[in-house]
């Protein structure tokens, strides 16, 4: 396949646009989190022991947190609610030791603050609930809230700014040679 100047500049200039896109997201989106990881408490159930977070009792719980449970890899785990409500944006599931899985749910709103909440969820079909009350202050977000919540125009800019980039440099040096 024989290509022209044109076609191999235009071919390099979609190329580093696509590298450049593909290395900013990823980069942000594996390394930044709009929510901050609870701390987490072991507690005894039917001779299984699983991690909740946030502890039982907890307080100046941050209002951008998750809701973790840590349990052995067989465990089904359903049914969780949120007293008052807070409805659940996703759920997600890894690996934490040879036969455990941590349960991250990610709560679609931040919680409100100086509010008393109920955690509630069946375990292996019993039920197990929880509270813990949220931090006083304000919801002030760090740079890993604004990189995590923007990865796509990020992931734009910085793609489109190496384009521009490259594309200078092959206008340049076409014009010189």
């Amino acid at each position: 396949m024989n290509l022209s100047k044109k076609q191999y500049a235009v071919l390099l200039l979609v190329a580093v646009f696509l590298g450049a896109f593909v290395a900013a997201f990823l980069a942000i989106s594996l390394t930044q989190s709009a929510y901050s990881a609870p701390s987490q408490s072991l507690v005894g159930l039917n001779g299984m022991d699983i991690t909740l977070g946030p502890p039982p009792n907890s307080t100046d719980v941050r209002l951008d947190t998750t809701i973790t449970i840590d349990a052995v890899a067989t465990a089904e785990i359903t049914d969780l609610r949120l007293t008052p409500e807070v409805p659940i944006a996703s759920v997600a599931s890894h690996t934490t030791g040879i036969l455990t899985y941590v349960n991250t749910f990610y709560l679609a709103k931040l919680l409100t603050p100086a509010t008393f909440y109920n955690v509630s969820v069946v375990v292996e079909g019993v039920p197990v609930s929880w509270s813990f009350t949220t931090t006083s202050e304000s919801f002030r977000p760090g740079i890993s809230f604004y990189l995590a919540t923007n990865v796509l125009w990020i992931a734009l800019a910085v793609a489109a700014s190496a384009t521009a980039v490259v594309g200078f440099v092959v206008w340049y040096r076409r014009g010189r040679a």
